[in-house]
């Protein structure tokens, strides 16, 4: 589980930290016992910066593997587009990410990655106080696992692309250096899904894509306690889905098919499945991926509002069930669909100062929303705070509490 996350010179996250202190603590540590949960909504302005937290996960997670060059390929973004344009303009981006391992202790990885040779030029991975990973000044010492000798090296005798535990040979590496690989390995942004993407045929995958290109062959590799798990979940959403298959194409192109329970209903061909059927699949089929930190934006998009309540109850399960989510929303919807105290722990505004730099704060712990949502659902709350007035005494250029009623 990724406890904290922290980032500097990241676009608009110039110093940004999530979750995000508790009130009046200024010390730039995480709060006690206030850990990133098993579900976290991101709700703010547009252009707030909500998008851009996803990004930097995703890009974090593709620095551990060693795949910076893809990941900006695939996004059609220049090195030079990644750094903050505040202040002095540097290309070195500073981050520092904890992950809570399955023993129970804390490891966490910091390390300045330039932007210029996209690999990592400083990295210290610390367990239990000890560093298991330090990388300073061209010098690297690595911890052994059991039984293996701590490695040293004067200077990295090897190539690397992004963190230079992207080239380690883990089974040699101390275990807290293969779990922070692995996790963030398993880390899976789905903040470009788009149903033309899904649409395509396409070749064997392990995951469905960015964009969810590879969704069909995905699909198709699952094993059969996996569809019928999937089949049971897609049916509280679409009750008249008889059936779903994968049908397969010369040179191993992979197709998706739906068939549903209507009178003399066909195969329903992937071109003309609906958007809405295409993100549903998308989204629950992650509860049968290895996947354990799954990233969402605007998850309300193309999903009928009679489905969300159901959708948000998968989400939250699967925060529950070990894996963690990360959604962004515009809806009060959304929100109406959270226990009170699911609402307090895991919603969090973001929002820009009058500089442009991104700041957050939980949004349930500000005068505005605390005392309404004794009263009211969430969502209401969301409704009746003006959000703007809010971002404007937040970012001190506004007086404090405003309701819709008295603008």
């Amino acid at each position: 589980m990724i406890t904290r996350f922290h980032i500097e010179n990241f676009k608009s996250l110039v110093n940004f930290t999530l979750p995000p202190d508790d009130p009046d603590v200024d010390s730039g540590l995480p709060p006690t016992g206030r850990e990133l949960g098993g579900f976290t909504c991101l709700i703010g302005l547009n252009g707030s910066g909500k998008s851009t937290l996803l990004q930097a996960f995703d890009f974090i997670a593709h620095i551990a593997t060693g795949k910076v060059k893809d990941w900006l390929g695939r996004r059609d973004w220049k090195k030079g587009e990644l750094v903050s344009h505040f202040g002095k303009k540097t290309p070195v981006i500073i981050f520092t990410i904890g992950l809570r391992t399955t023993v129970g202790t804390v490891v966490e990885w910091t390390a300045r990655f330039n932007t210029t040779s996209l690999k990592c030029t400083a990295e210290t991975i610390t367990s239990a106080g000890k560093d298991i990973l330090k990388l300073e000044e061209g010098r690297l010492t690595v911890a052994g696992a059991p039984g293996v000798p701590e490695q040293r090296y004067e200077k990295v005798p090897w190539e690397y692309e992004g963190a230079v535990m992207s080239s380690l040979k883990m089974v040699d590496a101390d275990p807290g250096i293969a779990e922070m690989k692995t996790a963030l390995a398993h880390l899976c942004s789905l903040e470009l899904l788009s149903p033309q993407l899904m649409r395509r045929k396409a070749r064997a995958a392990q995951d469905i894509g960015a964009g969810g290109e590879k969704l069909s062959p995905f699909l198709d590799q699952l094993q059969s306690t996996a569809k019928t798990n999937l089949y049971a979940l897609l049916c509280p959403f679409y009750p008249q889905l008889e059936t779903w298959n994968v049908r397969g194409y010369r040179a191993g192109w992979k197709s998706l098919r739906i068939k549903e329970s209507y009178p003399d209903s066909g195969m329903i061909e992937t071109g003309h499945i609906n958007d809405g059927f295409l993100r549903v699949i998308a989204i629950l089929a992650q509860a049968q991926s290895p996947h354990q930190f799954l990233l969402f934006d605007e998850i309300e998009n193309g999903i009928n509002p009679a489905l969300v309540e159901k959708l948000m109850d998968f989400l939250v399960g699967l925060g529950q069930q070990g894996k963690q989510v990360v959604v962004t929303t515009h809806s009060p919807m959304i929100l109406n669909f959270l226990d009170d105290q699911v609402a307090r722990d895991s919603v969090i505004l973001l929002y820009k100062t009058p500089a442009g730099k991104t700041l957050s704060c939980r949004y349930f712990d500000q005068p505005e929303t605390s005392q309404k949502l004794k009263a009211l659902g969430p969502g209401e709350v969301f409704v009746d705070t003006d959000l703007t007035k809010l971002v404007e005494r937040l970012s001190g250029s506004a007086s404090p509490a405003v309701t819709k009623e008295e603008v």
